[in-house]
């Protein structure tokens, strides 16, 4: 499950990842809400993912897609991110902790 790189302020489009279990199984996403902490390797800091999460259907198939918000992709740097899954009966599943980069962004001012 490599994440994506993102761009420091870019919110617009929306990471797709595909969540499998260790075994390399497609993770059931059926009836499951998806949320995600991410830690600054430097400082070790967590802090919660704060944008929509969204599972694509077939939820069987282990898809989901993370918009970020503004809070996730604010600052440049590296960071580790785990997300979990929340089952109806609250019942939960994580992902392996993944290493996850914001690069900075160079604008004109």
């Amino acid at each position: 499950m490599a994440l994506s790189s993102a761009v420091q302020g870019a919110t617009h489009t929306a990471q797709r990842i595909t969540w499998k279990d260790g075994e390399g199984d497609l993770q059931d996403l059926t009836g499951a809400t998806i949320t995600a902490t991410k830690r600054d390797r430097r400082t070790s800091a967590a802090t919660a993912v704060t944008g929509a999460m969204a599972v694509v259907a077939p939820a069987t198939g282990g898809i989901f897609t993370w918009t970020y918000s503004a809070a996730d992709v604010l600052t440049a740097g590296d960071f580790y991110v785990q997300f979990i899954a929340t089952y109806g009966d609250t019942t939960k599943d994580k992902t392996i902790i993944e290493p996850w980069t914001v690069l900075e962004s160079i604008e004109v001012v």
